[in-house]
């Protein structure tokens, strides 16, 4: 989620358009039919989408992270939390500052992008849970500057790990100062199954441990962490591939790390028609949940791909949001960027889908044909009223279409307390003008907003979009955003590039809004 970050790619965005306008608007739409790399009207002072000069080096941060491979093993079943390591996650934190966290380091930023060095002395080591590697998948920040990760542990592969490997949730907590917190779980770690046990297997044989994992960690307004995930049931044969039977669950800790016993059932809401919940965060009502089906088969019935779970401040299912609590959610795929706004609204971006556009042809000559097709990407955006209806004054009908050129991929988005909507990710182009001398591509991060009524906000940037590089051969795509006081945000994500000792890590712009 944006802003704690809902958690949850570069150059400069072709043309963006609603898919309601005309088809005569979008052939008038310059920006589609422009050559990248084109010149660009000189930069305006204070405009929205402004790098912001005293942070870092021109508005921009490079933090380089470690390979993150020890242990990565490709499992052959659906689970309900990721195995993938590499993830790298920021979070804001009281100051002006900024957490920056991957599975094995974390670094503190302050509000002028250089490192707090009142944390760890500027990088804090991430211990690993004794013989086993630790999947990040969240962080989150407290009223007290502590540090929470959450993911996933697991052992690490030999001849005699079982298929799937055992996995548990996994929760660290650190001071403000960047120590491990002692008054959290065991010297500031917690591993454990939540009492869940163990799935079952052929023959409904147990393992011999448990198959957990977390999705995501925010804070509530007392300091209690709200988490969510998946946990394994039971492993299927579905024909020719396995599937994990799952079940998802959102959950509240006491400030020890103890399952709060007044949340849920014993500390768990567990809801058995989802495999898991990517993602949590805070609505007017309580909490408010993304949750993803599963791949059942047999006797099992899949869940539906995408399902909103709202629920009051104790886990208890909100009667009021969508159906008895649930809202389906179709067209979107299982894996949608979630935000809520300051108004409770909920706000979805949708995957990027690849079509073509006929457009009006601007080359004369009687041999010319009058329109021609172009290759375009399409995004969905769509806000739901806090009950999960769908918001008629967004579009007329609550989603809108994003169109732009084939190269971007939006990824992620925000929205501020105007209503106005910020999404994030990237725009690619060739090294070479042609892909015969040069078929390498490299990305920057792209920015861009919408209107609280669904149309492009071309008072942002250049004519509604954005586009940052981080210099020289580097790549680089936007996961995130953070919006900030004082009409600030930040926008982060991965990078590669050689001038980086690990060759890669995380990048920050921060702009004006």
């Amino acid at each position: 989620m944006s802003g704690t970050s809902w958690n949850g790619i570069g150059r400069r965005l072709a043309t963006a358009v609603l898919l309601c306008c005309a088809l005569a608007a979008l052939a008038a739409a310059p920006a589609l039919a422009q050559k990248p790399g084109g010149k660009k009207p000189p930069a305006k002072a204070n405009v929205a989408g402004q790098l912001d000069p005293s942070f870092g080096k021109g508005g921009k941060v490079t933090i380089a992270f470690p390979a993150e491979t020890e242990g990565d093993v490709r499992v052959k079943y659906d689970l309900p939390y990721s195995y993938t390591s590499g993830h790298i996650e920021m979070a804001p934190a009281p100051g002006g500052k900024t957490v920056i966290a991957g599975a094995t380091k974390m670094v503190r930023l302050l509000a002028n992008g250089q490192r707090d060095k009142s944390f760890g002395g500027g990088e804090v080591r991430i211990p690993r849970p004794p013989g086993r590697n630790f999947v990040l998948a969240s962080v989150a920040v407290d009223s007290q500057g502590r540090v929470l990760l959450a993911g996933t542990a697991r052992q690490m592969p030999s001849n005699t790990t079982p298929n799937p490997l055992l996995s548990s949730a996994t929760l660290m907590r650190f001071t403000a100062s960047g120590a491990p917190d002692p008054s959290f779980g065991s010297g500031g770690m917690l591993v454990t199954d939540f009492g869940l046990g163990a799935p079952k297997g052929a023959g409904d044989e147990p393992y011999v441990s448990s198959a957990v994992g977390l999705r995501s960690v925010v804070v509530d307004s007392q300091g209690r962490p709200v988490i969510s995930g998946g946990y394994v049931k039971e492993f299927g044969d579905c024909e020719s591939r396995s599937q994990a039977i799952s079940i998802g669950f959102v959950g509240r800790l006491t400030d020890s790390g103890a399952l709060d016993p007044s949340f849920g059932d014993g500390g768990l809401r567990q809801v058995t028609d989802l495999a898991s919940f990517p993602q949590v965060g805070f609505s007017p009502a309580g909490l408010l949940a993304v949750g993803n089906g599963g791949g059942y088969c047999g006797k099992h019935e899949a869940g539906p791909t995408l399902e909103l779970a709202g629920m009051n401040g104790d886990g208890v299912l909100d009667p009021n949001f969508g159906f008895s609590g649930f809202r389906v959610i179709e067209g979107l795929g299982n894996a949608p960027a979630v935000t809520l706004a300051p108004s409770g609204k909920i706000d979805l971006l949708g995957p990027t889908n690849h079509s073509s556009r006929r457009v009006k042809n601007k080359k004369k000559g009687k041999d010319e044909p009058k329109f021609k097709s172009i290759p375009v990407a399409e995004e969905t955006v769509m806000q739901l009223l806090p009950s999960g209806a769908a918001d008629p004054s967004f579009s007329r009908k609550g989603e809108t279409q994003i169109v732009h050129g084939r190269d971007v991929s939006l990824a992620t988005l925000a929205v501020d307390a105007q209503g106005r909507i910020l999404l994030a990710g990237r725009i690619a182009k060739r090294v070479a003008p042609s892909s015969k001398k040069n078929g390498l591509t490299r990305s920057t991060f792209l920015v861009t907003r919408v209107t609280a009524k669904g149309d492009i906000d071309r008072s942002f940037g250049n004519k509604g979009e954005v586009t940052t590089g981080f210099g020289g051969p580097a790549s680089s795509f936007a996961t995130q955003i953070v919006l900030l006081n004082g009409g600030r945000m930040l926008v982060g994500g991965g990078i590669s590039s050689p001038e980086l000792a690990s060759g890669g890590g995380y990048a920050i712009a921060k702009y004006k809004r």
